[in-house]
């Protein structure tokens, strides 16, 4: 049986190859023109300060 710490490891290494994994996912994403351009969640951001929240932008 591997010890506490293996298993740790381990998951940590999964953890770590599953991040990995979604940080691509997103990147590709972008790449493809799918995305919510900054300027549209500064806004929105912007909006919730000022107790008018606007709608959460989407994607186009």
């Amino acid at each position: 049986m591997p010890s506490p710490d293996t298993r740790v490891l381990t998951a940590s290494a999964e953890q770590e190859k599953e991040r990995h994994r979604l940080t691509l996912e997103a990147l590709a994403e972008v790449d493809a023109g799918r995305g919510i351009p900054h300027e549209r969640i500064k806004e929105w951001s912007d909006s919730l300060n000022l107790g008018q929240p606007s709608a959460v932008p989407t994607c186009d």
